[in-house]
């Protein structure tokens, strides 16, 4: 399941971003309301206080295609920033059964390369009924209320899975 992370001081230019998104990739089937991002990593390039709404997609991806949509992720940050500045970060990531899979532009020794410029890490783990962060995960991720979010998403997904083998073809 395809899902994005969209980090934003206000609401204006995510809503367009996540707009957007849907033209590339299709219907929403998820939206979350903001959620504390509680690094002050981003503030200097995009102000704050900064919440991240979560968004998922009806369509299910292939894991190849995450390369290609970071790249488009990258080219909306860019198209909505003001005077170089992003208004809007887009992190988009694949859930599937085993884990969160967030894409990145930024090279770290835990990240696989997935073209150039373009890495992957296993953001969260799931074992055991839940999701886990690992020693890398971001904070926001690690809390409570986003891996809550994200369990509640991977059934979601495991039933998409089922109702799309058992009545032949994916239903949102």
């Amino acid at each position: 399941m395809l899902v994005i992370g969209l980090l934003a001081a206000s609401e204006e230019p995510r809503s367009r971003a996540v707009g957007q998104l849907a033209e590339r990739f299709g219907e929403l089937c998820f939206l979350s309301g903001p959620l504390e991002f509680p690094s002050k990593y981003y503030r200097p390039e995009m102000g704050g206080p900064l919440s991240r709404r979560m968004a998922a997609f009806c369509r299910l991806v292939e894991a190849q295609e995450l390369a290609g949509i970071k790249k488009t992720c990258m080219e909306l940050e860019a198209a909505a920033a003001v005077e170089g500045k992003r208004a809007v970060n887009i992190d988009p990531g694949l859930l599937s059964p085993d884990a969160l899979i967030l894409a990145t532009h930024k090279h770290s020794g835990h990240r696989v390369t997935l073209q150039p410029g373009i890495h992957a890490e296993i953001t969260l783990w799931y074992h055991h009924g839940a999701y886990h962060p690992l020693p890398w995960t971001y904070p926001d991720f690690a809390g409570e209320e986003l891996r809550n979010l994200l369990a509640a998403l991977r059934r979601r997904y495991l039933w998409q899975l089922t109702d799309a083998a058992g009545f032949g073809g994916e239903r949102c």
